[in-house]
């Protein structure tokens, strides 16, 4: 096991568990390598810079499509392959579920990237478990790669306990950025108890998949970029698939928390 009694009870209660420095800073600093060199070989013209920063926004200026692709491209690299196997998912799976971690399977890796004052690709109330059909006990891993998440720099909210009530009733909006969104309708007392998620580079969270949760702005003056990966029990599924966005059983969620 790697949580113990305590952390396990606290995310049974809440649906969410928040992990203080848990990813090794090395790793977290050979992705960003990684990052730099595949948003540097997509600029049209080089930029004289070391900050990974410039080079993303300088790319969104020439072209989101490509910054698009590459938060996704990222999940085949050998790096981003060796931070995922740091988190051991199938353990965390199997001491919150008590699955078996021979069958836990991972999504695909992104590093979703948060532009200031830019909503486009933000989250309204929704839960995990409503675009992704066919599995249950879907366990979400969210983490800062940048910089710090916080009520300033873009982060995401939670209610907690908020996964006792089951899977909700949803309405699906694809916005105009091409983000698809499944929302569901929450009671003002329920919006009393969001939590903003605030952590640093090294600290993740994890939450369930009925959690309610949505995209905290990023009214700050830095981009923000988060890794992003889910873990389930391969053989909860009605037969199995592969989990990527080819899969009509498996409806990704598109760019951003």
């Amino acid at each position: 096991m790697i949580l113990n009694t305590q952390d396990i009870n606290k995310y049974k209660e809440n649906g969410f568990l928040i992990i203080k420095n848990y990813i090794n800073s090395s790793l977290l600093d050979s992705l960003k390598e990684t990052l730099f060199i595949m948003f540097s070989y997509n600029l049209k013209n080089s930029v004289n810079t070391d900050r990974l920063e410039e080079l993303v926004n300088k790319l969104e200026n020439e072209d989101h499509n490509k910054v698009y692709n590459i938060q996704k491209a990222i999940s085949s690299s050998a790096e981003a392959i060796t931070l995922l196997n740091s988190l051991k998912m199938g353990e965390l799976h199997s001491d919150l579920y008590g699955s078996d971690k021979r069958n836990i399977h991972l999504t695909l890796f992104q590093a979703p990237v948060q532009f200031p004052n830019d909503n486009r690709f933000d989250f309204k109330w929704h839960q995990e478990g409503g675009s992704y059909a066919g599995h249950s006990n879907i366990l979400t891993c969210w983490f800062p790669i940048l910089g710090p998440v916080n009520k300033i720099d873009g982060s995401m909210t939670l209610i907690p306990k908020s996964h006792k009530s089951g899977l909700r009733e949803s309405s699906h909006i694809k916005k105009a950025s091409g983000l698809n969104d499944w929302i569901i309708n929450l009671d003002k007392s329920e919006e009393k108890e969001a939590v903003v998620v605030e952590i640093n580079p090294g600290d993740l969270v994890l939450f369930d998949s009925n959690l309610i949760h949505k995209s905290v702005a990023n009214i700050g003056n830095k981009i923000r970029v988060t890794g992003i990966v889910r873990a389930l029990d391969i053989i909860t599924g009605n037969q199995i698939l592969p989990l990527n966005t080819e899969n009509p059983h498996f409806i990704s969620k598109e760019f951003t928390r």
